[in-house]
This record gives structure tokens, C-alpha cells and sequence, in this order.
């Protein structure tokens, strides 16, 4: 494995509160769960206090009613370094999100650029960065005119395009970033194609980390801290998580209400 030490250490978040129109944000047809608001609201505020308490700096953007997936602003913004990208989703519901992503970006000092192009798509959900390189998913979400505008903004990272296949959404539904060095895959078709791409086209030598549960792949490292799935929801993902990485701390940290609507970890914050 690379030497992957030099890992950027995170000082800031944003994330966005919870709507009480979130049982209408975009997932998958066959998913008829409803959410439970409140429990909803309890388990993001539980994850903000995580962030916080890990020595971010956590900005807060209000819920819109009017854009039920508002919560999930990883999908709108990309940040590397001093630099943001707010990007362009694929439905019109979640470009609204947007505006107000922009308006933080600029608030908090970032040099923001945005995907500015009508055929372009990019969502966030497709966007891996190791610290050392990108991977992105060619995917639903993320088409090859919105790559090439990710490479554009952050022309000093070698950036790779990955193949996603439908129904997946995003590169970051079977992939994940536990640590540094270590990419995490659904041990499935997606997973397995997925990680032979990337040993093809990358520029660094990274461990794989093979997991049976789909979203337990999605875990987030914060500054030596790791952040995952609970035992409650992923018993078996959850053991492997607390075996594999007892170098580091961990913390388990639930997301059962928003996995109705697909969505995960990562999903609910920027990191810079």
C-alpha cells in the first residue's frame, strides 16, 4: 500500500437540516419505507454532534421544504483543498439545493466555481478523493461532460472516470473511504468491476476492504476518528469494521431513517 500519511486533515463541515418534506426526496422505486421525521432529525443531530465533537468547525444551511433531498449536500458541492465546486445534479428537484450550497462556499472564503453548462451533470455521491487522486463514477448522476469539468477545477489531481452501472446511482453506493489507503467494497458485481477499474487506472497502490452490506461501505475517516455503520443495522459489516482498523478510533454512527431514501454517511456533510 502507498504512502497515504499525508492524508488532509479536516477543520470544517457543512451540512443541512432535515425537511419535513424528506419522505419525498428521490430513491429507489421498490422503496416504499416512510421515514419517521423526528427520528430522522434525531439521528442528524447525533451525527453533527459527532463532527463537532471530532474539532469541526460545522456549518449549519436551514432546510427547504421545497427540495426534500436538501439534507444530502454532498451530492452539491466538491471540496478539495481552498477550492469548491458546486456541481450539477441530474434532477431539476435537487438543483434548487444549490444556490444556497453556493452562497456558504463564498460565505465561509472558498474559491467557488460552478458547473456551468445545461448538458453537464455531476453529484458529489460519484466523487472519491484518496488524497492523492479522484475517482469519479460515469454514472446516472454523473456524465462524462461533467467530469471533464471536474478535472478542469482541480487540474492537479490526477482524476479517473469509473464505470457505474444502472440501477446504482453513484460510484459512493458501493464504494467508500474508511482510512487512509483503504477502499471499501460491497463484495458484489458492482463492487468487484469497480475495484478492478481502479487498480487499472490508479496512480496509487490502495488495500481493499470487502464487506457484505450495501451502505456499510459508506464510512468516513475524520482526522484518525472512522466513522461507520452500527452493529444494530449491520451486525456482520459492523464486527469487520471494529477488527480490521484497530489502529484507529471508531464510532458508529446510525443512519436507518435516511437509508429510506438512499442515502448514507457521506452523504449528509462537505469536509474541507
Amino acid at each position: 500500500m502507498g504512502d497515504f500519511s499525508d492524508f488532509p486533515e479536516f477543520k470544517r463541515a457543512v451540512v443541512r437540516e432535515v425537511p419535513n418534506t424528506i419522505s419525498k426526496g428521490i430513491r429507489d422505486e421498490s422503496s416504499k419505507e416512510v421515514i419517521d421525521v423526528k427520528k430522522c432529525r434525531d439521528e442528524w443531530r447525533y451525527y453533527v454532534q459527532v463532527l463537532k465533537d471530532l474539532g469541526l468547525d460545522v456549518t449549519v444551511v436551514p432546510a427547504d421544504d421545497s427540495c426534500p433531498d436538501c439534507p444530502f449536500v454532498e451530492d452539491t458541492c466538491v471540496v478539495i483543498g481552498d477550492t469548491a465546486l458546486i456541481t450539477r445534479p441530474r434532477y431539476e428537484s435537487r438543483r434548487r439545493e444549490t444556490p444556497a450550497i453556493e452562497e456558504t462556499m463564498k460565505n465561509i472564503g472558498l474559491k467557488v466555481h460552478v458547473v456551468d453548462s445545461d448538458t453537464a451533470t455531476l453529484e458529489g455521491g460519484d466523487v472519491m478523493f484518496t488524497g492523492k487522486e479522484i475517482f469519479c463514477g460515469n454514472s446516472m448522476r454523473t456524465n462524462s461532460e461533467g467530469f471533464l469539468i471536474l478535472q478542469e477545477t482541480f487540474p492537479d489531481i490526477p482524476c479517473h472516470k469509473i464505470h457505474v452501472d444502472e440501477p446504482e446511482p453513484h460510484l459512493l453506493g458501493f464504494t467508500g473511504y474508511p482510512a487512509p489507503g483503504v477502499i471499501a467494497l460491497v463484495d458484489s458485481d458492482w463492487g468487484v468491476f469497480a475495484w478492478d477499474e481502479i487498480c487499472e487506472v490508479a496512480h496509487h497502490t490502495y488495500k481493499p476492504f470487502w464487506i457484505p452490506d450495501d451502505f456499510a461501505n459508506n464510512a468516513m475517516f475524520v482526522n484518525g476518528t472512522i466513522l461507520h455503520c452500527t452493529e444494530e443495522m449491520k451486525p456482520e459489516s459492523y464486527k469487520m469494521y471494529q477488527e480490521e482498523f484497530t489502529d484507529y478510533s471508531l464510532i458508529s454512527v446510525s443512519t436507518r431513517e435516511v437509508s429510506k431514501v438512499d442515502a448514507a454517511l457521506t452523504c449528509q456533510s462537505v469536509l474541507f
